[in-house]
């Protein structure tokens, strides 16, 4: 790192995950941690985790929404876990 960027000639380790200390270097600290995460494939695990997630999600959603219009054409004496009143 150059001495005129903050750290004062140090080596900064730059992990992935971030630091305050990156953080506290301003806009040159959060450029090393970007180039960080690109290189180490942290940000494209963390995308592939986002599709798997919203994925699940929309198949929770389209599970609720058969389970909710199953619900809505069941007879009213059906409508306890499909058991009728006595």
């Amino acid at each position: 790192m150059n001495p005129n960027d903050g750290s004062g000639g140090k080596e900064i380790p730059v992990p992935p995950e971030g630091s305050l200390g990156l953080l506290a270097l301003g806009d040159v600290g959060l450029k090393l941690w970007r180039e960080a995460r690109i290189r180490s494939g942290y940000e494209e695990a963390l995308r592939q985790r986002l599709n798997e997630q919203k994925k699940e999600m929309e198949k929770k959603k389209e599970e609720l929404k058969k389970r909710r219009e199953k619900h809505q054409q069941a007879p009213p004496d059906q409508l306890f876990y499909g058991q009728t009143h006595s």
